[in-house]
Formats: structure tokens, sequence, C-alpha cells
């Protein structure tokens, strides 16, 4: 994983001093990204639903544009691929981000997780995997999944609700 995230960064970001700054921020955003891919696959299976949620979620929390997002969603791909577990991205999400954005990849994991309005049991071990290691506490952890439930369901209400206009 270091030697694709260091050649990503240094056609990306390198010889540019203002954006070295930046380079943390990118890494991040690789790591976020790979563990929603793992996400994403948990139950074998790849939905369309969900990498559109991992889409959304990264351009959304990182205020990438499209082009950046697909680079960094492409790359994390392959990363996660050839990861063989979540501690080298929770590692380098603990080390970078606090307590609230940490929050904030747990929420990002259970939209990916319920984007196709399936929990599959792996799913759901997955994400309480995730958020251990990065040590976001259990309260955190179930008002992050109720948060997106409530939204998905809302949305589904208002689309159900729009049929019969």
């Amino acid at each position: 994983m270091i030697d694709a995230i260091k050649q990503f960064f240094d056609t990306r970001i390198a010889g540019d001093e203002k954006e070295t700054a930046d380079t943390g921020q990118h890494r991040l955003q690789l790591a976020t990204a790979a563990l929603l891919i793992e996400m994403a696959q948990a139950d074998n299976q790849r939905h369309s639903m969900e990498f559109q949620a991992i889409h959304d979620g990264i351009m959304e929390v990182f205020d990438l544009s499209p082009e950046e997002t697909a680079e960094i969603i492409e790359l994390a791909d392959e990363e996660a691929h050839e990861a063989t577990d979540h501690f080298e991205f929770t590692q380098l999400i603990n080390q970078q981000f606090g307590y609230d954005d940490k929050c904030r990849v747990v929420e990002l994991l259970w939209r990916v997780c319920l984007a196709d309005a399936e929990m599959d049991r792996y799913e759901e071990q997955l994400v309480r995997k995730i958020a251990e290691l990065l040590h976001v506490q259990h309260s955190e952890f179930i008002a992050a999944k109720l948060r997106v439930q409530r939204a998905y369901s809302a949305a589904n209400h208002l689309a159900d609700f729009d049929d019969y206009e």
C-alpha cells in the first residue's frame, strides 16, 4: 500500500511546497476510500448503489471534484485488494483524524452498508470492527447507524410519495 500511495502523491503533489500539508489529507482520503470499498465488498458482492454511496461520501466529506474522487476510489480499490487487513488503513486514520472525523468515517461505512437497503451480518460486523479499530465509542457507532437509517428511510418515504403524484 505504501508504494502506491507514495507514487500517487509523487505524481499529484511532488514539487509544490504549498501542498505538502495536503499530502496527509490525500492519504486520509485514500485510506477512508479503501475502508469504504472493503465495506462494499463485505457481502462478496459489488452493488452499484454501494459504490455510488462511496463516491458521494468521499466527494462530500473531502470536498473533491468528481474526477479527483474517481481517481481516489480507483487507487483505493487496488489498495483494498492488496491489503491483508484493515489495520494499515485504520492506523493512518487514527494518526491523522480527530475523534469527530473518525465518527464521520463510521457514518460513511453505515451509508455504504445500508445503500442497497440490505444489511448482511458480515457488513455489520465489519462496521463494528472498524469502529473499534478507530476507537469510536459504541454510543457513537449506534448513533451513526440510526442517523443513516433515518436518512435512508426519509429518502425512501419521499420517493414513495413522489410515485403517488
